[in-house]
C-alpha cells in the first residue's frame, strides 16, 4: 500500500474492481463521480463482478484442498441481505447462512436450494422453526430449548427435520488477544467461550442423544462459528484442530456417531482489513500522559500551554491498515490441510464428507464502497491547528463498522492524484460527534469533493439506522459499465410511516 503522504499516480489499479483514471475513482468500468451525479449522495455501491469473483475463488480454493467430498460456500446473509445481492449469490451456486426469519424469506425468494440454507441463531421462535421444517432447510441447533419445537413441527408436518449441532470448541491453543473486543486485551479463547453461540459439550451430548432417538428428526452433522477474532492463519489452524477434536469427543459420547457434513463457519478477513484498525491499545496511556502534561502546563500560562499542545496534536494521525490480510487461497490451504489431518488423527474418515463454510465479510466486504460528499470545511488555526471536513453521510449509516471499530481505507474520488498534504477529522452529518475518520491525511479539499470509503460491502448498509429521522441512502449495483439501483433511497414519508398517533393525542 503506498505512502499516504505522497501523490498517487494518475492511473492505477487498486484491486480487482477499483482503479483510478485521470484523477477519478472507478468501480469496475463506472466513474464514481458520475454515479453520484446520477443517483445522488451519499450512495452505497456494490460490484456484481467482484461478488462473483470472490465466490468463485473461495469455491475453487476450498475444493482444491478438500478432494474427499463436496464443498459448498454459504455466504452469511447478515453481511448483506439486499435481494439483488442474494439473487447473485444463488445464481452462482452458493448456499446461504441465515439467522432470522426475515433473512430466511430473502434466501427462499432468491432461489437457494433449501438443503443448502443453514438456519442459525438463538433464540428461534416456534413459528420460525415450523417454517424451517416445512421448507426443508438445515436447522443448526444452538439451544436446548429449540429441540422440543423442532420435534413438534416435524411430527405435525409428518416430515423429517434435518439438523446440525452447533458446537463450541475451546480454542486453548490460541491465546492472543481478540480483536473483537476493542476495549481491552481479552484472550481470544475466553472471548470465544463467552460468546452466546454454540453448545457446551454436556448440552451437545444431551441434545444429540435426544435427536438420535427421534423418528422425525435427522442429525446430519456439526457446525461451528467463532467469527473474526483474529486475521492470522494461526487462528484458523487452532480452530480446525479444536473443531476436529470436539467432533470426535461429541461423536464418541453419542456412541460412535459420524457426521455427513461439517460447517466450519467464517470470519476470514478481507484484503485491506479495516477491522478494529481504529483501536490503539496504547491510547489510554497516551491520553493519560497528555492529560498530566496538560495540567502541568498551566504554570506556563495559556499561550505557553497551547503552544506545547499545538505541537503535540500535530503529531497525531490515523492510518488505515497497511498490511494485507492472508489471501483466500492461503485461508483455504490452512483450513483444509489442518482439518483433514486433525480429523484423520482422531479416526474420522473424510471421504464423502460435505464441507461448508460461511465467508460473509470476505465475500461482500471489498465488493462495496460508500460515496459521500464534502458539505462543509472548518479550519482552526488558534489556539491549536485542527481541521474538520463534514460530509453528508453519518456513522449511523456505517454502524457495522462502528461496532467493529473499523478504520476504512479511503480516497477522494474526484482527486485521486492529489497529494495527501493535510490532516482532518472526517465528520458525519448527525448531531452525534459522528467522527467517521479520526485525524486522517487529506488533500486540499473543497466543498463538493467526493470521499470514497472502501470495503463497505459487508455489514454496513444492512445496519443503517434513522437517527435524527434521516432517510437512509440508496444502493447501486455496478456490473461492468452498467449501474442500477437495487435499494432505493428512503423518503421522509418512509422514515415516519411506522408511527401511530393514538386518538387521545389527536390521532384518528
Amino acid at each position: 500500500m503506498p505512502d499516504r503522504l505522497t501523490a498517487r499516480p494518475p492511473d492505477r489499479l487498486i484491486d480487482d474492481c477499483l482503479s483510478t483514471r485521470n484523477g477519478h475513482l472507478f468501480i469496475e468500468q463506472c466513474d464514481t463521480t458520475e454515479l453520484v451525479s446520477r443517483f445522488g449522495s451519499p450512495l452505497f455501491v456494490i460490484s456484481e463482478d467482484q461478488l462473483r469473483r470472490n465466490v468463485r475463488r473461495f469455491q475453487a480454493a476450498f475444493a482444491s484442498g478438500w478432494p474427499d467430498g463436496p464443498v459448498k460456500v454459504l455466504p452469511a446473509a447478515k453481511a448483506n441481505w439486499i435481494a439483488a445481492v442474494q439473487h447473485i449469490l444463488a445464481s452462482d451456486g452458493c448456499g446461504c447462512d441465515v439467522y432470522s426469519a426475515g433473512e430466511l424469506t430473502v434466501a427462499l425468494q432468491a432461489g437457494f436450494e433449501p438443503q443448502y440454507i443453514s438456519v442459525n441463531g438463538v433464540p428461534k421462535d416456534d413459528e420460525h422453526i415450523y417454517r424451517c421444517v416445512h421448507e426443508g432447510v438445515r436447522i443448526t441447533i444452538d439451544s436446548v430449548e429449540e429441540v422440543d419445537a423442532i420435534e413438534r413441527a416435524a411430527t405435525a408436518l409428518d416430515r423429517v427435520a434435518t439438523v446440525r449441532l452447533r458446537l463450541k470448541p475451546a480454542l486453548a491453543g490460541f491465546v492472543r488477544h481478540s480483536e473483537f473486543v476493542a476495549e481491552g486485551l481479552v484472550p481470544t479463547d475466553i472471548a470465544a467461550l463467552a460468546y452466546k453461540g454454540g453448545l457446551a459439550f454436556d448440552d451437545a451430548v444431551a441434545v444429540g442423544r435426544r435427536l438420535l432417538a427421534m423418528e422425525h428428526v435427522e442429525l446430519v452433522g456439526f457446525h461451528q462459528h467463532h467469527g473474526r477474532h483474529h486475521r492470522s492463519l494461526r487462528y484458523w489452524e487452532e480452530q480446525m484442530r479444536a473443531f476436529a477434536a470436539e467432533i470426535a469427543r461429541v461423536g464418541e459420547a453419542l456412541g460412535g456417531y459420524r457426521p455427513r457434513e461439517i460447517d466450519i463457519g467464517g470470519g476470514f478477513a478481507i484484503p485491506r482489513d479495516p477491522f478494529n484498525a481504529v483501536t490503539n491499545y496504547t491510547e489510554p496511556l497516551q491520553l493519560a500522559v497528555l492529560h498530566t502534561l496538560s495540567k502541568g502546563l498551566r504554570v506556563v500560562g495559556r499561550r505557553g500551554r497551547y503552544g506545547v499542545l499545538r505541537q503535540l496534536v500535530d503529531l497525531f494521525a490515523s492510518k488505515p491498515n497497511a498490511t494485507p490480510a492472508p489471501s483466500i487461497e492461503d485461508y483455504a490451504r490452512v483450513c483444509t490441510e489442518t482439518l483433514r489431518d486433525a480429523l484423520h488423527r482422531v479416526g474420522i474418515a473424510t471421504e464423502g464428507l460435505l464441507l461448508e463454510l460461511e465467508p460473509g465479510r470476505s465475500i461482500h466486504g471489498d465488493a462495496g464502497i460508500h460515496l459521500t460528499t464534502v458539505r462543509s470545511i472548518k479550519r482552526m488555526t488558534h489556539p491549536i491547528r485542527f481541521n474538520l471536513v463534514v460530509v453528508d453521510s453519518t456513522e449511523f449509516w456505517l454502524t457495522g463498522g462502528r461496532y467493529e471499530h473499523h478504520l476504512h481505507d479511503y480516497v477522494f474520488a474526484n482527486k485521486t492524484d492529489a497529494p495527501l498534504e493535510d490532516k482532518a477529522d472526517i465528520i458525519g452529518r448527525s448531531c452525534f460527534g459522528d467522527r467517521l475518520m479520526p485525524l486522517v491525511r487529506i488533500p486540499q479539499v473543497e466543498v463538493g469533493d467526493l470521499l470514497a470509503l472502501l470495503d463497505t460491502g459487508a455489514y454496513q448498509e444492512v445496519s443503517t439506522s434513522n437517527f435524527n429521522a434521516l432517510p437512509r441512502p440508496a444502493t447501486a449495483l455496478v456490473t461492468g459499465d452498467r449501474a442500477v439501483i437495487i435499494r432505493r433511497a428512503e423518503t421522509e414519508t418512509d422514515v415516519l410511516c411506522r408511527d401511530v398517533l393514538p386518538e387521545h393525542l389527536g390521532g384518528g
